[in-house]
């Protein structure tokens, strides 16, 4: 039986996200930026959040942490980092595995965003948390001198088959889709999806789930091997990395 997905926004831009075994009645949380609207939103799908799995250590992803184990008695699994913000019951790292209904989520260390950034891979159910590594048609800010790691962390993550979800930890869609627009004009598919990423916006419609194909197609970040992306930063036969490292500070001053 698939596991059932269920994003909400919270806080303003926040990815709220519960991830529910029906055969077992297993809840996950997946990050809590605010406890009050987890657990609202659980109590309106009639889960029992049993889980809470901790992409990182950002206050923003954690906060709620700690009021939602108290009022479930939940189970939380988190990168070695994330002890100064939220109560682990178990560290994880690169190379384990968490177990999740008849899913095992592959833990893959994917820094550059942060340290001890995570994301938990789930190949039998096409499904990878990701946190603030990708965004629909973006990527997370990169710590200083961090480029190379974040990079590593994204081309990982992009050879993952092209059916895989990708659960971002914001909606910065439209924003992400103005940018991508500027560095890659001609692509035929992030015309459609900025269109598509307008009329979400005027909808009200939160986005922050997508899958690898589309972002192959779309993310200029995960188009850093593209002539056209690196003629777009001057960097014409450039080394992918290279690119995508200069694509990332434009963004940052668009």
């Amino acid at each position: 039986m698939p596991l059932d997905l269920h994003v909400f926004r919270t806080l303003s831009d926040n990815a709220g996200a519960l991830l529910h075994d029906p055969a077992s009645g297993a809840c996950a949380a997946i990050d809590v930026p605010d406890a009050g609207e987890t657990l609202a939103a659980a109590k309106a799908k009639g889960w029992t959040i049993s889980d809470i799995f901790i992409t990182h250590a950002h206050h923003d992803h954690t906060q709620g942490v700690a009021e939602v184990k108290q009022a479930t008695g939940a189970n939380v699994v988190g990168p070695a980092d994330a002890r100064t913000s939220a109560p682990l019951d178990r560290v994880v790292g690169e190379g384990d595995t968490v177990a999740f209904g008849g899913e095992n989520f592959e833990i893959w260390h994917t820094p550059g965003h942060s340290d001890g950034h995570l994301s938990f891979v789930g190949r039998g159910a096409k499904l990878a948390l990701v946190g603030d590594v990708v965004f629909v048609m973006g990527c997370g800010r990169v710590q200083p001198g961090q480029m190379e790691r974040m990079w590593t962390s994204l081309s990982r993550l992009m050879a993952l088959p092209g059916d895989t979800r990708l659960l971002g930890g914001h909606d910065y869609t439209l924003a992400n889709a103005r940018f991508a627009r500027s560095v890659d004009p001609a692509n035929e598919a992030l015309k459609a999806r900025f269109a598509e990423a307008e009329k979400a916006k005027a909808e009200g419609r939160f986005w922050a789930l997508t899958t690898v194909a589309e972002e192959k197609a779309t993310n200029p970040f995960f188009r850093a091997g593209e002539p056209a992306l690196a003629a777009a930063v001057g960097l014409a036969g450039a080394a992918p990395g290279a690119v995508f490292a200069a694509l990332r500070d434009a963004k940052n001053r668009f």
